[in-house]
């Protein structure tokens, strides 16, 4: 009986250490796995701030716009407004003491002249 005893805490031995090394190459396999998956996050991650960086690019070209369009709006309200002016007072021409209106906003580093005149 001392050779069947041998022969299977043999196989058991053997059993065991096929289940260690069964169990380290799936440990191994799970870690590749977890690789690619952390490379593949970080890809991700990667994207994710170059796409936060190109809209605050978009969001400082939208907020130039806006200004520039608040500027023509201050214009052409002021231009009204001394439309309004003009026609409220039944003026020929709409002067002032250098011979038109010029037109200028807070916010707009250049003039622009208008006049208006009744016509012929």
């Amino acid at each position: 009986m001392l050779i069947g005893k041998n022969d299977i805490q043999d196989a058991l031995k053997r059993l065991d250490r096929l289940t260690q090394e069964e169990a380290l190459m799936a440990a191994a396999q799970l870690l590749r796995v977890t690789n690619v998956i952390d490379n593949g996050v970080r890809e991700v991650s990667d994207n994710v701030l170059v796409v936060d960086n190109r809209v605050a690019g978009v969001d400082g070209r939208v907020k130039a716009v806006d200004d520039k369009i608040a500027v023509v709006n201050d214009g052409a309200h002021y231009i009204f407004y001394r439309l309004i002016v003009c026609l409220t007072h039944n003026s020929v021409k709409c002067k002032n003491g250098h011979g038109s209106y010029a037109t200028s906003s807070r916010r707009r580093r250049s003039s622009e002249t208008f006049v208006i005149s009744e016509p012929h």
